[in-house]
């Protein structure tokens, strides 16, 4: 196993992308570094870690040596081939589980859009987005700057807001998709715990975020993330994926409220 200081993940803490590359990382008990992506302000940083010229630079970005994985995917590929514990994306299995992949990114996307408008409608949201480091009580000095970084972050997405109802329908689909597959074999999409169960858990934090031991939020920034009406429809899948969490994330605590 490669030292802690020789692995090193570039990532954003509300990010699900983020999230999934660390929790395939953690499954197999790799150590790694982190270093948190500041979205516009930390643009160049970010191209310079992950060598972009031209192409889009996003994260998660996982750097080991010279070899740079700029993909969840990839990240949890090169998991499955480091670490140790069951493979998440068996070979046998790699097809169907690459689908839910795919699925989970075009639904996330989606969710993305949402998320991205509500924050832009939310000063408080857009306080909490400002560096832990700046004291509370200027925070709201910083809302114009961040402000700007969100609709930056917005082009660079080529986010379309116009689309809301769109993205909602997608969300919904996505969910009936998942709540049809896994009554098959609950509670794992493939009998048992994959890089699946993985990514299509991470569709649910833009509908009700997890709890804040798992991904921390402030309290407006959780309810930028929530759809309430959604997430009172597919209370079954909210808690499939907290229950996931449970089993395979670690610890105990409270789950979060989103009705």
């Amino acid at each position: 196993m490669k030292a802690e200081a020789e692995r090193r993940l570039v990532s954003l803490n509300v990010s699900p992308w983020s999230e999934r590359a660390k929790w395939a990382l953690d499954h197999h008990g790799l150590a790694y570094e982190t270093t948190e992506h500041v979205p516009f302000l930390g643009e160049r940083r970010l191209r310079k870690l992950v060598g972009k010229r031209g192409a889009r630079a996003t994260v998660p970005a996982l750097i080991v040596g010279r070899e740079v994985l700029g993909d969840s995917w990839d990240i949890a590929l090169y998991a499955d081939r480091e670490g140790k514990g069951t493979a998440l994306v068996p070979p046998h299995l790699a097809e169907p589980i690459r689908a839910w992949n795919v699925l989970a990114d075009e639904t996330m996307a989606a969710g993305r859009g949402l998320v991205v408008a509500a924050l832009l409608a939310s000063p408080e949201a857009l306080e909490e987005a400002v560096p832990w480091k700046v004291p509370i009580s200027t925070r709201w000095l910083f809302r114009p700057i961040v402000r700007y970084a969100t609709t930056w972050f917005a082009g660079k997405y080529e986010l379309r807001f116009g689309e809301a109802a769109a993205h909602r329908t997608h969300l919904r689909s996505t969910l009936e998709t998942l709540r049809r597959a896994l009554a098959k074999d609950p509670p794992y999409l493939f009998g048992t715990f994959s890089y699946a169960d993985i990514v299509m858990a991470s569709c649910l934090q833009g509908i009700c975020p997890v709890a804040d031991r798992f991904v921390r939020l402030g309290p407006a920034t959780r309810r930028v993330w929530t759809r309430e009406d959604i997430a009172a429809d597919f209370g079954d899948l909210v808690r499939w994926r907290d229950d996931l969490y449970e089993r395979h994330r670690g610890g105990c605590g409270t789950a979060p409220t989103c009705q």
